[in-house]
């Protein structure tokens, strides 16, 4: 069995353009942060209600904890991947 290449690190993104790229995604983040006040209170009356959690609002939060963490890299240099819309959605 033949192991995959290791994936081929991209350009670095020139610094004036990554500062608007974070400002961009800063602000993508503080929507993500009311999303995810309104989600959490949306889960918690669906679940006393039903009895049991969502699984679909299990899976959005999931996939918007995700999504938040490939924010926070990039805006802190953890990571020169863009997020979504530039790459793709966390699985």
């Amino acid at each position: 069995m033949s192991t995959p290449p290791p994936p081929v690190p991209s350009a670095p993104i020139p610094l004036g353009q990554r500062m608007l790229y974070m400002l961009a995604f800063a602000l993508v983040f503080w929507v993500l942060c009311w999303v995810l006040a309104i989600a959490t209170v949306l889960q918690a009356i669906l679940t006393l209600l039903a009895g049991r959690p969502q699984p679909d609002l299990v899976r959005f939060g999931s996939s918007l904890g995700q999504y938040a963490r490939q924010i926070v890299e990039f805006l802190l240099f953890a990571s020169d991947a863009l997020p979504f819309p530039f790459g793709g959605w966390p699985s």
